[in-house]
């Protein structure tokens, strides 16, 4: 996936934030990395709480996996796959200012993985924030840039 191509995919899972926002980020300023993994070599650390389901539903330009403990959502990601490119996933957002473990973040990156990987996604990329990126990257996902959203 290009430079450019990540950036238009995030502009959909963002419901249209522009491409543009997105630029180079300088030393020692806050910023978000880029990260890119084949769906099917990242390690598999995450746990839902034991309440805890998951649900999945396309919403157009792409599709979410929404958790729900007790019968409330607590945190959905989206994601989007396209032949070429492969697929782009977005940060786990926690809903109604529900905090959201680390396990329980990697559980829902890990159901997206699986569902891009089972619709022939080579390589998937994500944006996060850079305090989030140790997580991940032990899990084997790679580092390809630091941004920064302004």
């Amino acid at each position: 996936m290009s430079t450019q191509s990540w950036r238009d995919h995030f502009t959909l899972l963002s419901d249209g934030e522009p491409a543009e926002a997105w630029c180079a980020a300088a030393d020692g300023e806050e910023a978000w990395v880029v990260l890119e993994a084949a769906p099917q070599d990242v390690v598999r650390t995450g746990e839902l709480p034991a309440e805890g389901v998951l649900s999945q539903a396309p919403l157009g330009d792409y599709d979410v996996i929404e958790l729900s403990v007790f019968a409330k959502p607590a945190a959905r990601i989206r994601w989007r796959s396209d032949e070429e490119e492969g697929g782009a996933i977005s940060e786990v957002a926690p809903v109604g200012g529900v905090e959201i473990a680390d396990a329980t973040r990697a559980a829902l990156v890990e159901a997206a993985l699986d569902e891009l990987w089972q619709e022939g996604a080579e390589r998937v990329w994500t944006v996060i924030p850079e305090a989030q990126a140790a997580g991940y990257l032990a899990a084997g996902w790679e580092q390809r840039e630091r941004v920064t959203h302004g």
